[in-house]
């Protein structure tokens, strides 16, 4: 059975506990082993972040301080894509909640009931992306990343470090570099450097001699793969529907 870690962030202590037990019990309908670590608060959360990784986050879009709408526009300008699910009873803030691309909402008042089809549709949806998930065999476990949070790979001999959205720590691939360009080419990956293969979707400048990640963080280009980088770069940007001036 997959086993998940997933964090539920509620101001009202006796709904995460409710939730808590539900979200288990949906989780193992579609033989996943859910691990479920309940806060009070976004900052607790943001804390706990920090230290290990979780596969989705359920937060409460009112709570006091830090609401949890404020966290998912946060950890979205820090170009975190981890999958976000909303709870709450205000259906007013759902437009503006759309906005941090969520996986779903689940209604405060009626979450025993919402919470299964929710699930349902998520698994669902995960179920017709099967194709663009990258499956990691590692120290007993069998990982499953969308390939949209792999952020890019960074060459190490023969084990390859991959920079994962949500991972406070690289994930180690035992494959070459040249066997995981060929692999990922399809989906938009681009080899800038002999040590770096990047996720498109995570470029948000390519310069002279570097490429500027939207987290800010800079990766080197080599001269030879410069225009080759940004010619394969456009054609993916357009292939999107992305408007190129």
């Amino acid at each position: 059975m997959i086993h998940w870690n997933i964090a539920v962030c509620d101001d009202e202590r006796a709904a995460l506990s409710v939730l808590s037990g539900a979200l288990v019990n949906a989780f193992r309908q579609h033989d996943v082993e859910a691990t479920v670590e309940m806060f009070v608060t976004a900052r607790d959360l943001v804390r706990r972040m920090k230290e290990c990784t979780f596969d989705l986050l359920f937060l409460d879009i009112e709570m006091p301080s830090i609401d949890g709408l404020t966290l998912a526009r946060q950890l979205r300008k820090e170009g975190n894509l981890i999958d976000i699910i909303f709870i709450s009873n205000r259906e007013d803030l759902v437009f503006d909640a759309l906005r941090t691309n969520p996986k779903g909402f689940i209604r405060k008042s009626r979450f025993i009931q919402d919470v299964p089809s929710v699930i349902n549709a998520y698994f669902a949806a995960r179920q017709d992306n099967k194709s663009k998930v990258l499956i990691v065999h590692t120290r007993g476990q069998v990982l499953y990343i969308p390939i949209d949070k792999l952020t890019y790979i960074e060459g190490s001999g023969k084990a390859q470090l991959a920079h994962i959205v949500g991972r406070s720590e690289p994930l180690e691939l035992r494959k070459l570099m040249q066997q995981l360009e060929e692999d990922l080419k399809p989906y938009g990956f681009l080899r800038i450097h002999k040590g770096f293969l990047v996720n498109y979707r995570f470029i948000r400048r390519i310069s002279d001699n570097e490429v500027i990640l939207t987290n800010d963080q800079r990766l080197p280009i080599s001269r030879r793969k410069e225009q080759e980088s940004r010619d394969a770069y456009l054609d993916l940007m357009q292939g999107e529907g992305s408007l190129i001036l």
